[in-house]
């Protein structure tokens, strides 16, 4: 549990020296001009940080706290911008002022981001008045956030490419991706809004991995948005994907480093998923070494990772960890409980695809049988099977 104090008004010398943080002599809205007003940052046994007016006295502000519906405070929390931000007006944050063991605190909707920096302010008009406190979020330990690499690997993709991820070392904070990532062509053109613009952004639940898809309308044939606006990518030139510094992770820390990756455009990939050319490479019993299965093609990588399962000879589900390369051609499965001799299966949806949509026997500029029927509809799961043998 943590503390951050600085006192807004105090008549004492001896308490302003005690603060730990410079004071600024003011007198609170609504108190008594002899009212000592001091803010507290204080987090809580969850970790949340919320702010606290410990000695706020004023009985009109406990009656607004505890009014419902809730009543026009006269104080409010606001975000300052960054430097790399170009609106500079300070940002309201949602959350409400309020009464918990006789402490007037100022509870966010959504945690305090780390490393950000906060203003508490007189309320004049629904807008930010005189700054009553200005504060930072601590930050917390680990490493600094980075992009680690962004996949497909490699320096080659086909025109027809669906998704691209994006893999940090940390959590990272949402709602930034289409202010952080830019794409040129060899003339230094920025590419506009090359991907497909979502209510929400695609993370993963560690908030590690985030997945940007290409406005399919633009990357099949014979659709309006690409009659109209033209294919993203096209074969035959090079494109440079830059991700720009500043993008904070969850505790509030900023990425420092530009981070670049150049790539060739090639013909479109327009062939579907054979499992059944798969290579793969059984464990021995009563060990938990991995299942490898080696692809005849890059799979989507993303998708793998859920789409690909091991079942025992009396089709029970293994649980297990599965991983993929980066380059997206092995998967391993590594059980919890190690492998019984016999006969095992590893079953495929026909949903699995590769990055460019290319899915199991069907590629992705099909979509249904000559009947109409969607093929999606009527696939089966496919299923190979393979034999645990006895360690010798």
């Amino acid at each position: 549990m943590s503390v951050i104090r600085q006192c807004v008004r105090s008549r004492n010398p001896a308490r302003l020296l005690a603060a730990l943080i410079f004071s600024v002599a003011t007198p609170s809205p609504g108190t008594a001009a002899d009212d000592v007003t001091e803010f507290h940052l204080h987090q809580e046994n969850a970790g949340q940080w919320v702010v606290e007016a410990p000695h706020a006295t004023d009985a009109r502000l406990k009656t607004k706290a505890t009014s419902e519906p809730p009543a026009t405070f006269p104080w409010g929390v606001f975000r300052v911008p960054g430097q790399d931000e170009p609106e500079k007006t300070l940002v309201p944050v949602a959350g409400r002022w309020v009464i918990e063991n006789d402490r007037l605190l100022f509870r966010p909707r959504y945690p305090f981001r780390q490393g950000l920096r906060f203003q508490v302010t007189e309320v004049r008009y629904g807008a930010a008045g005189r700054t009553l406190w200005d504060f930072r979020i601590p930050r917390g330990g680990g490493p600094e956030p980075k992009l680690v690499e962004i996949r497909p690997a490699g320096g080659r993709w086909p025109a027809n490419l669906l998704r691209v991820y994006l893999h940090f070392n940390r959590s990272m904070a949402q709602g930034e991706a289409s202010r952080r990532i830019v794409i040129r062509d060899e003339s230094g053109r920025t590419l506009i809004q090359p991907f497909l613009e979502l209510d929400q952004e695609l993370w993963d639940p560690d908030g590690r991995r985030l997945t940007l898809l290409f406005d399919p309308g633009r990357v099949k044939q014979g659709l309006k948005p690409r009659e109209e606006d033209g294919a993203i990518l096209e074969p035959g030139h090079r494109y440079t994907i830059e991700v720009l510094p500043g993008w904070p992770d969850s505790r509030g820390i900023p990425t420092e480093d530009r981070f670049e990756k150049t790539i060739e455009v090639e013909l479109p990939d327009e062939v579907p998923i054979a499992p059944r050319k798969w290579r793969i490479e059984p464990p021995k019993a009563r060990t938990n070494d991995p299942l490898v299965v080696k692809f005849e093609q890059t799979v989507d990588t993303g998708i793998a990772l859920r789409l690909i399962g091991v079942l025992e000879s009396g089709e029970c589900p293994l649980d297990g960890k599965t991983e993929i390369s980066a380059d997206g051609l092995i998967w391993k499965f590594t059980p919890r409980v190690a492998w019984s001799p016999g006969l095992h299966f590893i079953e495929v949806d026909p949903a699995l695809e590769d990055p460019s949509g290319n899915q199991v026997g069907r590629p992705f500029e099909s979509d249904t049988k000559a009947g109409g029927e969607s093929l999606m509809k009527t696939a089966k799961p496919t299923r190979l099977t393979f034999v645990v043998q006895a360690a010798e």
